[in-house]
């Protein structure tokens, strides 16, 4: 089974760019929800009619990512990992490539060498729509 992260659209991190939800679920239990309105500055931030403030849905550095748990299953289970777009210094994503080491093919694809370029088999440098295409194609 492939795993594929990226630093951009990973499912790992449920990075959903249309997707809002709360800041703090304390207040309210209001799921994401589809927005696509467009906030330009100085415009305040948008609030639930709980009044908690809302957020995109996505994963922030420093914050721990959607589904961790999910992740290491899927690292556990895969054969290929492919690291799209990443410096390869980020926690916990800069370590998921050691993870699998020993017991998956790991590609690295970006615009440059991550900090983390020796724990992967295989680095292709270049553009990811570029070079993603023509990769999966070769298998």
């Amino acid at each position: 089974m492939p795993c594929i992260y990226s630093k951009f659209r990973g499912w790992e991190f449920g990075t959903q760019a249309a997707q809002w939800r709360l800041t703090t679920f304390d207040t309210c239990s209001r799921p994401s929800f589809e927005d696509t309105n467009l906030y330009e500055p100085p415009v305040e931030l948008p609030r639930c009619e709980c009044g908690g403030r809302i957020r995109p849905h996505i994963c922030w550095f420093g914050e721990v990512p959607f589904d961790l748990d999910r992740i290491y299953e899927a690292l556990d289970d895969c054969t290929v990992f492919i690291a799209a777009g990443t410096s390869g210094v980020v926690e916990p994503a800069a370590s998921f490539v050691a993870h699998v080491t020993g017991r998956a093919r790991t590609i690295y694809v970006g615009p440059e060498n991550p900090a983390n370029t020796s724990s992967f088999t295989e680095c292709h440098l270049g553009k990811a729509g570029e070079v993603l295409p023509s990769l999966f194609a070769s298998w």
